[in-house]
């Protein structure tokens, strides 16, 4: 009955986001000063110092003061076309769309983002805002990330339009945030509210457990968040947080909590409710047994949503994954408010887990609108500068049944290679589901190594209706950061 109730209060949310204007440009940040808390403390987030304004402004966002941040990323740059090659690498990024299997790697319908081809901002006498076009594909990897991401006027913008009824973009620092002595994220993004089934979250997820394309059971898309999980999710221009522990969602949920009132309801004077070229600093604490998720103000104080913990948070190291949902938003007459202004990403220390990933963009298809022949196979290739000793293969599978997923390295005996979970009751997937396998170091050389996926045996558990074969994407091997 939660579930039901929940799924379609979601829906109404989800229908009652209003249309928004279309623009690209910069708003100042505040200065801040933090340390990092003693974990069981309470938080209470410092006031910070703000140079902000509450009107939209061209001038770049201030600079912090100085802080023992593990991690901090400006997306610096100003180039005279949106820019991928300015995109740091040492993010990954990838796009997952709920596709049918006979459409995995078409090519995808265009839809503006923001900000012209020339990269040019707002212009108040000209209209309408400038934007771009951008065609979005499935082969998106930290080498060559997907169209959506790029850079502009010193940040770094995620676009995703209604292109197959549901899709997720997520970027990540390969390092991971570790808060087991409390921590503290910061990032900048707008929060206008006129983009309807448009919205972003932070997920934070043990390595070990990374999900790319996740959502809430009750969304459209094929993969639930994660057993271990931290999510903080902007929908509906109200916050929303998710803490759950040894289960796949919708199980395992320790605290689920949304604020009753959206932004523009507590501060409907705020001029960010519509204009999408202000970015609001977002600070995000954690303590073992309370979050506090800070918005800034129009005046450049903060406001805070604190959400207990009683039971403490169960793990304190993850990596901290940016997303943005796309759900058939031009069903509520979104047609052009697609984009997300990132910037000043940070989370504080010590450092740890830091990777490097070594990535192909090849995709396997051994998969059609019919069964495929077992025994079918194809190779695709990874290069590696060297090889340590905790290598881990990660990528996505499409429509995994058990067993059938099987992978020979470097013409070794082939092993199967199955999802982080199957849909409920059965040994199938559906869609996209991501996937990771340590692998043993000795199968493994320096120099070209080859990935030969073989459709296996049909499981007994199958259903008469499911289809021999898979896809493959994103695959890339990670290995610890030298």
């Amino acid at each position: 009955m939660r579930q039901f109730i929940i799924f379609f209060a979601a829906l109404f949310m989800l229908g009652l986001i209003g249309c928004a204007e279309s623009d690209a440009v910069v708003s100042p940040a505040p200065t801040s000063s933090i340390t990092a808390p003693v974990m069981g403390a309470t938080v209470v987030p410092p006031t910070a110092t703000s140079t902000s304004t509450p009107q939209p402004t061209i001038a770049p966002t201030a600079t912090p003061t100085p802080q023992p941040w593990a991690f901090e990323e400006t997306f610096d740059g100003d180039p005279d076309a949106p820019s991928q090659d300015l995109l740091p690498r040492t993010f990954d990024y990838a796009v997952t769309h709920r596709t049918h299997p006979s459409s995995h790697f078409h090519i995808f319908d265009s839809f503006p983002a923001d900000h012209g081809q020339d990269c040019a901002g707002p212009n108040p006498a000209v209209q309408p805002l400038p934007q771009h076009l951008v065609t979005t594909s499935h082969k998106s990897n930290g080498a060559n990330p997907d169209p959506s991401f790029f850079i502009c006027k010193n940040h770094m913008m995620s676009s995703m339009g209604h292109v197959e009824g549901y899709s997720v973009t997520s970027f990540w620092p390969r390092q991971e945030f570790d808060f087991s002595a409390g921590g503290v994220l910061e990032f900048d993004v707008n929060i206008n509210d006129g983009r309807p089934r448009s919205w972003f979250e932070v997920m934070i997820v043990p390595r070990a457990e990374l999900k790319v394309g996740a959502a809430h059971a009750w969304l459209p898309i094929d993969e639930t968040y994660p057993k271990e999980r931290i999510v903080f999710e902007f929908m509906s221009n109200k916050r929303w947080i998710q803490v759950g522990s040894g289960a796949v969602d919708p199980e395992g949920i320790l605290v689920e909590q949304q604020e009753w009132q959206a932004w523009r309801d507590q501060f409907p004077d705020d001029p960010a409710n519509d204009d999408r070229r202000i970015r609001r600093a977002m600070r995000i604490a954690l303590t073992d047994n309370q979050i506090v998720w800070s918005i800034e103000q129009a005046d450049g104080a903060f406001h805070d949503y604190v959400v207990a913990i009683p039971d403490g948070l169960p793990f304190t190291r993850g990596l901290v994954v940016f997303k943005t949902h796309a759900y058939t938003p031009e069903k509520d007459g979104n047609t052009d408010a697609y984009t997300f202004h990132w910037d000043n990403i940070r989370f504080s220390g010590p450092i740890n887990g830091r990777y490097q990933s070594f990535e192909t963009d090849d995709v396997v298809y051994l998969q059609a609108n019919g069964d495929r022949e077992i025994g079918e196979q194809e190779t695709i290739t990874i290069d590696l500068p060297r090889v340590e000793p905790n290598p881990t293969l990660f990528g996505q599978v499409h429509n995994p049944m058990e067993g059938q997923v099987l992978l020979s390295v470097n013409g070794r005996d082939p092993i199967p290679v199955n999802p982080y979970d199957y849909n409920p009751g059965t040994c199938s997937a559906t869609g996209w589901k991501s996937f990771q396998l340590e692998l043993d170091p000795d199968w493994l050389t320096v120099g070209e190594n080859s990935f030969t996926w073989i459709i296996g045996p049909r499981p007994d558990c199958a259903e008469p209706f499911q289809w021999d074969g898979f896809s493959i994407m994103g695959l890339e091997i990670q290995l610890d950061f030298r």
